[in-house]
């Protein structure tokens, strides 16, 4: 890095240890959803329904590997669609059953939900390990990114307020199908994890510099000169607008992100990394007014003007 090299012609700092990106989040632990299931002579009864075409649709493909976000699709639309098979039944043991396993299904949505949310390989790309940063914002998969954000964070508020009537599951696979390959919020991820961690490397460093040794009295200070010049001309000028330009994209996803990385009870999911991915700006604007005030005690302290 230009500017940790540039602070070492002047200073002795530890170098600096690159970053490596982590699994942004923990996925809970999923038992086995032992759901009921409609028999074939109660299906009979249901062929006039789409409900009935629903379900025999699913049975046709249980020999198939089923992914999480076809469950989490197929759950919504049952619940959706037994009301109006209901109105049409004359058999008060088959009504009472359709509306147990709706009641059982709702119950359990939010459970196929956060097994969509972490097992599904587009979903999880969003917060899984990646090995570049954001440098250059594309602005066409930021867009796609953004829309399938609001998208499923508008689903999640759905399923928290128990509306499932207003979850529109037709689009969902459309909206998964725009992250594929998508870099835009791994990479913007990354960048603030990595700029976080060099800024803590620095501040620690930094901490250890004795001013008393760069503003000597009586003596000719070039060296706070120099070093204040490249503070100005890399961090002030460079490093601090790029982290300015990261933080207006991140504030543009956070929150989405709160309504998808929280649980049913608005608590944040786990993660194993010191800083969670839906605190990253606190931490950047944390650790970057940090490494500024120290240089602004270097200014006031060797009594240099700046500019």
């Amino acid at each position: 890095m230009d500017y940790h090299a540039r602070l070492n012609t002047q200073l002795t700092l530890p170098e600096l240890t690159p970053y490596q990106d982590s699994k942004k989040l923990v996925a809970p632990t999923f038992s086995n959803i032992d759901a009921s299931t409609i028999g074939i002579l109660q299906l009979n009864k249901l062929q006039h329904c789409q409900l009935g075409q629903l379900i025999a649709e699913r049975n046709s493909q249980l020999g198939k590997v089923s992914g999480p976000s076809s469950e989490f699709i197929y759950n919504v639309r049952f619940i959706q669609m037994v009301p109006k098979c209901v109105a049409t039944l004359n058999d008060a043991e088959l009504t009472k059953q359709l509306n147990e396993v709706k009641q059982q299904k709702a119950d359990l949505l939010f459970t196929y939900w956060e097994k969509m949310l972490f097992l599904d390989k587009q979903l999880a790309s969003l917060y899984l390990p990646v090995s570049y940063s954001l440098l250059d914002v594309n602005q066409t998969q930021k867009q796609h990114t953004l829309n399938t954000l609001h998208y499923l964070a508008s689903v999640k508020s759905a399923l928290v307020n128990q509306e499932f009537n207003q979850i529109n599951s037709a689009e969902l696979e459309a909206h998964l199908a725009t992250l594929f390959k998508n870099s835009y919020l791994p990479s913007l991820l990354r960048a603030m994890y990595e700029q976080i961690f060099i800024l803590q490397q620095q501040n620690k460093a930094l901490e250890s510099v004795s001013f008393s040794d760069i503003c000597k009295t009586g003596h000719n200070n070039k060296s706070a000169t120099v070093l204040t010049n490249i503070f100005s001309k890399f961090y002030g000028s460079k490093i601090q607008g790029y982290h300015n330009d990261l933080l207006q994209e991140y504030m543009q996803v956070k929150p989405a992100l709160l309504g998808l990385w929280q649980n049913h009870y608005h608590q944040p999911y786990k993660t194993d990394l010191k800083i969670h991915p839906l605190s990253l700006d606190i931490s950047l604007k944390h650790y970057s007014v940090t490494h500024v005030t120290w240089w602004q005690q270097l200014y006031k302290r060797c009594h240099i003007q700046p500019g």
